[in-house]
């Protein structure tokens, strides 16, 4: 008979024996699900940035993890068997007949595989079968319980990552590789430093794009990238040296591995043009496409930085010489671009202190040779640099905007001049001043313009505005709109550089243009240039049947004069007459013009 004191103590031993137990089974628990966490942190914290589809599974098919690309495909939750999804997961492996759910995926996995690690490549996934994947299946045997062992199911979607790298590196309208893979590109090449060789990238644009876009509409534009990609890629085919790239809507790139001199390079430029211009011929259609091209070289033009800059510098370079101009940047091109930056920066400050000063070069009368007036010109009386030309920093102006607020400076200080004159009672002249297409762009330019003629008291007829070829067909319909608001403020114009561009005659007479100027490159030494002489007649008749007046610019000899004159020029500019003349200089030559002295 068992007394109180051994049951009390069998008691308390029996007790401690399932407390051990229980905490014996709890350590072993709290082994296998801190295990279990730091399975599934580590696949997590791995495929954080992949987009491939995830499953964990414990031997029992059950879903112990699945991360987010998979909770996309189904309403996934752990706890769950995996039979309960095999509407969602279905996969055909090459070679099978049938489809395979993911319980199937593990005893097929379980079958082929000794070492635990399965790839089935060129699987399709869906029972529309309409995706390759790559499915990769590990087993993870448990350290803190041999019985315990989990499935871990990795789902590549291989036709997602090819639409991956296309939107990230093909141009949709070309398909050529886009500005990204070409900076990659750029990037490796220049890190395998300078013993590997030279290279060049070529950048190529469409000259005229805002012209062509204006008149033939952005379908049209967008078949003429079509079809220079085309050439581009015609270009390539058989050269291996070549890569090209769509960086831009009308930008391209050639990336030239391999060069041996640069004529090499200007002659592949060349080839690209005449295998456009023959598509079109090929086509019976008679537009003269053309592209302009900046090229920079490698190491001359440095890293990628320095190779870019190069290139785009160059190519505004060549567009500033015209149309299907290509220019070769030169090993001191960051200096440039410094230096221009500098300037950019200090043509406020120069504005402001009036260092910007005015220049004016006289036109004459070609019947008596009496003066008729002056074309404003500038010049930068820089206080450390001395002058410098316009060419050195209106191209500047121009790319940063700052452009407009020079126009506006000057068209003041002349209308502020011409006041001056008028009260000293010289004779009435017109001054005519260049207006970039950027300037009439701006909303406010008509008011600040009649504000302006207003304050000092001068009549617009004293003033005429000078807008090149060039400029006036970039958007032809804002062109007109502005010069005939301009017009009824009394306000002529004219058409500078007539001969270099492309204008068209409906445009020429849709204008409210009151004079041409020829440009100088038919008029100097045109006495012995029997072809300048037919175009030149030919552009004063055409002039005069539209009542327009010409003023022929760059005469420089006697026989300059008498040539123009007898075509029937009204108008003469050149340095035979008069250089550019600061203004007290064309101060004194116009109070001889108007019969009065000046001390």
């Amino acid at each position: 008979m068992i007394n109180g004191l051994q049951l009390a103590i069998a008691t308390a031993v029996g007790l401690i024996i399932a407390l051990a137990g229980f905490w014996i089974w709890k350590r072993k628990k709290q082994g296998n699900e801190a295990e279990l966490d730091d399975l599934i942190e580590l696949y997590r914290t791995a495929c954080k940035d992949v987009r491939d589809t995830m499953f964990i599974l414990d031997r029992s098919n059950k879903i112990v993890y699945a991360n987010e690309a998979a909770r996309k495909i189904a309403p996934v939750q752990a706890g769950q068997n995996a039979a309960k999804y095999d509407d969602h997961f279905h996969f055909l492996l090459e070679g099978k007949d049938e489809g395979l759910t993911l319980s199937d995926l593990i005893r097929h996995h379980k079958l082929v595989s000794s070492s635990g690690h399965s790839v089935f490549r060129n699987a399709r996934s869906g029972r529309e079968n309409l995706d390759f994947v790559t499915i990769e299946i590990n087993t993870y045997k448990s350290q803190v319980n041999p019985r315990q062992h989990y499935y871990i199911i990795l789902i590549h979607n291989e036709n997602c990552e090819k639409k991956l790298y296309s939107l990230h590196h093909i141009n949709p309208l070309s398909g050529l590789s886009n500005q990204y893979k070409a900076f990659s590109d750029i990037t490796i090449k220049t890190s395998q430093g300078k013993d590997r060789g030279r290279f060049a990238i070529m950048m190529l644009e469409l000259d005229n794009a805002s012209y062509l876009r204006s008149i033939l509409g952005y379908s049209e534009i967008d078949a003429i990238i079509t079809i220079t990609a085309n050439v581009l890629r015609e270009l390539t085919a058989h050269n291996s040296r070549l890569a090209v790239y769509h960086l831009h809507y009308v930008n391209f790139m050639i990336f030239i591995h391999e060069f041996s001199s640069n004529d090499e390079i200007i002659a592949l430029f060349e080839q690209f043009q005449t295998m456009l211009n023959e598509f079109y011929s090929r086509h019976n259609d008679s537009r003269q496409i053309t592209f302009s091209a900046g090229v920079s070289i490698f190491p001359d033009n440095g890293t990628l930085q320095g190779l870019i800059n190069g290139a785009y510098g160059a190519l505004d370079m060549a567009q500033r010489q015209g149309t299907g101009q290509i220019v070769i940047a030169e090993k001191s091109y960051e200096k440039v671009v410094e230096r221009e930056i500098e300037l950019n920066a200090e043509i406020e400050k120069a504005l402001q202190e009036k260092q910007i000063k005015l220049y004016f070069q006289p036109i004459f009368k070609s019947n008596d040779h009496s003066l008729y007036g002056a074309e404003i010109l500038i010049r930068w009386h820089h206080p450390t640099r001395g002058i410098i030309m316009p060419d050195s920093f209106i191209p500047i102006a121009e790319k940063s905007g700052m452009i407009t607020k020079i126009g506006k400076y000057v068209v003041e200080e002349a209308v502020k001049q011409i006041g001056l004159w008028n009260r000293y009672e010289f004779k009435p002249i017109i001054l005519s001043i260049n207006l970039s297409l950027r300037e009439l762009e701006k909303l406010e330019f008509i008011e600040n313009l009649t504000t302006t003629l207003y304050k000092y008291g001068v009549d617009g007829s004293r003033i005429k505005f000078e807008i090149t070829e060039h400029a006036s067909m970039l958007n032809p319909k804002l062109t007109l709109q502005k010069l005939n608001e301009i017009r009824q403020l009394g306000i002529d114009i004219s058409l500078d550089d007539f001969g270099t561009g492309y204008s068209s005659f409906s445009y020429l007479v849709a204008f409210p243009i009151s004079t041409l100027k020829i440009d100088k490159s038919f008029v100097r030494d045109i006495a012995k240039h029997e072809q300048n002489q037919h175009v030149v007649a030919t552009m004063i008749k055409l002039a005069h049947s539209l009542g327009m007046d010409v003023v022929a610019e760059g005469v420089e000899t006697k026989e300059d004069v008498t040539m123009v004159t007898s075509m029937g020029g009204d108008l003469l500019q050149g340095y035979y007459f008069s250089k550019p003349l600061p203004k007290l200089e064309f101060q004194h030559l116009l109070a001889e013009h108007s019969g009065k002295i000046v001390s």
